[in-house]
């Protein structure tokens, strides 16, 4: 009984990070790069050294992949995919080998942003600076045949933010809060878009999110 208790506990938690991701990571709407490229998202404060969160991204027209990164191996331990060709959303589980599909209704949000019933507040991974808020650009920079420039953003609230737009990723790389806190793109390098990243590994198993929840998996049928 013990072990059971544990075992949907984990899955429990395991369910609430990947909401956390799906959160953080999507925010209702559709992110997509100039070139396709991956690059580790890392957070972390002006006053610190030290990590507090680190994500590797994989962006490209077909679509997004976030996979979460543990602090003790590095590894990922939790991966969302979401293929904007197909319309699909995924929640893998690298470690335990198996994933699951998210309903497409969980995903209205993305809908109602389109249809313009709210605009989200977006910093890295933005596909314009300070969208959503007040922007002002403080300076720009050649980088081969792109640009970099710098934008002083203002929210509803009146927090002040600072963002570093790429034209050549056609993104915003790096994000500034008022707070102190620090969220940028590091290891930076473009990939192809062959659509390898943007869906399940075929020898993962696919279970339910029934199964997911309680952890009660059920065991594929045994083949010599």
């Amino acid at each position: 009984m013990q072990l059971i208790a544990g075992c949907v506990l984990s899955a429990c938690v395991f369910a609430c990070d990947a909401a956390d991701l799906i959160e953080s990571t999507s925010k209702g709407w559709k992110a997509f790069a100039n070139k396709p490229f991956s690059a580790v998202l890392v957070e972390y404060r002006r006053d610190s050294a030290d990590v507090y969160s680190k994500s590797r991204i994989y962006l490209s027209p077909m679509g997004m992949r976030t996979e979460r990164l543990s602090v003790q191996n590095g590894e990922p331990d939790l991966i969302v995919i979401k293929n904007h060709h197909t319309e699909q959303v995924w929640l893998i589980n690298p470690v335990q080998h198996y994933f699951t599909e998210l309903p497409i209704d969980k995903t209205k949000e993305t809908e109602r942003v389109i249809e313009g019933e709210k605009r989200p507040l977006l910093g890295v991974l933005a596909n314009e600076p300070c969208y959503g808020m007040r922007a002002e650009k403080q300076s720009v920079r050649a980088v081969g045949d792109s640009e970099l420039s710098i934008w002083h953003c203002l929210d509803g609230d009146g927090k002040q933010h600072l963002q570093h737009f790429s034209t050549l990723l056609g993104v915003v790389i790096r994000q500034e809060f008022q707070d102190g806190r620090i969220s940028e793109l590091q290891d930076i390098a473009f990939i192809d878009d062959s659509g390898k990243y943007f869906q399940p590994s075929s020898d993962m198993q696919q279970i339910s999110i029934g199964e997911l929840i309680t952890g009660r998996v059920t065991l594929p049928d045994f083949v010599e």
